[in-house]
């Protein structure tokens, strides 16, 4: 139970996050450039961490020989995640881009710990888990799909096979954003300590995305962020970044992967409830409705059923 709550905990910060980096972006424009902001705050935080608990920066030999070549890059993969993203609102409408890579991460998860890929404990889809599935299902119904049929925001536009190409991609992202989850664990466990492989799989994210900015001419955006006229805590997002992060390669190992995810995106959805309820951070006030309220609840329950 500790762990799910310290799970839960994680997802509070995923709205102060997406605030955040929508702030930041509003800064300094172009999103490549803004995550790279948010990811170098990210690894700058990591490091220190590391200088701090004496934790070696560099990985060993060994290290390197044992881990897959591609889970080093497991930070890149988030980066292009937060790519598909910003590009899904426009394409295919909020309501989509929310629903169809949460669902998406929802079921890949649960695949991931069923036939234990990326070096998951193997968890098996039981009846449990899947009544617990469906439960997050009805709440995450009541939560966000009514309120944004009702508010008619999905866009009705651009239908077709351009559509169908971003409905796909929305697909993607969410196995993606699942994959994640499950690499980062098995990083943690080969390299021993979560710090360090977060530390590592930050740094090349960073490392590639500064190469990138460099070489398109774009970098030279960043010293927009570093205004006085803007406020303090448009930074939190790469802070949040990195302590989520660093609670997936811890976390996963004791509630696996699909649990994992199920318990962020319930944090997640309750403080955006709150966010929206009270204005926080900019946010567009909305009364939360019982409906919501009993989404919310039944998320819980979900979780709490799959993790008795």
């Amino acid at each position: 139970m500790f762990y799910l709550i310290i799970t839960l905990a994680m997802g509070l910060l995923v709205p102060f996050q997406t605030a955040a980096n929508s702030r930041l972006r509003g800064v300094v424009g172009p999103a490549y450039v803004s995550t790279l902001v948010s990811f170098s705050v990210s690894t700058l935080a990591l490091l220190l961490v590391s200088l701090l608990t004496g934790n070696p920066l560099i990985p060993t030999s060994q290290m390197l020989a044992e881990a897959p070549w591609w889970s080093w890059f497991a930070g890149l993969v988030a980066v292009v995640t937060i790519t598909i993203a910003i590009h899904l609102f426009k394409e295919i409408g909020p309501l989509q881009a929310v629903i169809i890579p949460m669902f998406s991460q929802l079921i890949f998860s649960l695949m991931i710990d069923h036939f234990g890929w990326f070096g998951a404990k193997v968890i098996p889809l039981d009846a449990k888990r899947i009544i617990g599935s469906l439960l997050l299902v009805a709440g995450v119904t009541l939560v966000v799909i009514l309120p944004k049929l009702k508010a008619q925001q999905q866009a009705t536009r651009d239908k077709g096979s351009r559509q169908l190409f971003w409905q796909l991609c929305a697909v993607v992202s969410g196995c993606l954003s699942a994959s994640i989850t499950g690499v980062y664990a098995q990083l943690s466990s080969i390299v021993g300590n979560p710090i360090q492989a977060t530390t590592v799989a930050f740094f090349v994210a960073t490392m590639v995305l500064l190469l990138f900015c460099t070489l398109n001419g774009s970098v030279r955006l960043i010293g927009k962020a570093f205004s006085r006229e803007y406020p303090w805590w448009m930074w939190l997002g790469g802070l949040c970044g990195a302590t989520i992060v660093f609670g997936n390669a811890w976390l996963v190992a004791h509630v696996g992967v699909g649990v994992f995810v199920m318990a962020l995106l319930v944090g997640q959805l309750a403080l955006s409830q709150l966010m929206e309820h009270n204005g926080w951070l900019g946010s567009p006030r909305k009364p939360i409705t019982w409906a919501q309220i009993l989404g919310i609840l039944l998320m819980l329950a979900g979780v709490a059923l799959i993790r008795l």
